[in-house]
């Protein structure tokens, strides 16, 4: 196949700062038109694609179209249509494994701009317990109870034998 490019200036925006997910959670990628549009239809082409290769997410006339989608993002890549007019072609990956490791591209065909963006996964960091100190040890709760419990049975015996 040959390819002819008449007139064609690529728009390219690179984010400086990777976005982060974690494994078994959700992640946003930016990516937005250089003005809003006024109607769907003027939504021709936008192609979301990860490390040059695998089709991710494909709207089409304000449709999207799984057709071409690589079966790993089946199901799991979503956009927010609502804000297709206000030129935002964000897509949001659920379900996040080691895979979606990686550079992110969104072209927006019929303003030739390209986003890109490096996804990475982490697992999720571990929850912190809080200080010991700020929460009863079991040993303390169970002291607490034996005293307790000891002065009730000591005032059960000291009336007892006082009414002898």
């Amino acid at each position: 196949s040959i390819l002819f490019f008449h007139n064609f200036t690529l728009f390219s925006v690179s984010l400086q700062e990777p976005v982060v997910g974690f494994i078994g959670g959700s992640a946003v990628l930016p990516c937005s038109s250089k003005e809003p549009l006024h109607t769907i239809q003027d939504i021709n082409q936008v192609r979301w694609r990860i490390n040059n290769s695998q089709n991710v997410y494909e709207i089409i006339k304000g449709k999207v179209s799984v057709e071409g989608q690589d079966p790993e993002y089946r199901n799991r890549a979503e956009s927010f249509p609502e804000e297709y007019l206000r030129g935002n072609f964000s897509i949001k990956l659920n379900n996040l494994q080691h895979t979606d490791a990686g550079k992110y591209q969104c072209y927006i065909i019929e303003e030739s701009v390209l986003w890109s963006v490096q996804l990475l996964i982490e697992e999720r960091p571990e929850r912190r317990l809080p200080n010991e100190g700020t929460k009863p040890r079991p040993e303390m709760i169970v002291m607490f109870i034996s005293i307790l419990c000891i002065g009730i049975i000591f005032s059960l015996v000291n009336s007892a034998t006082a009414s002898f």
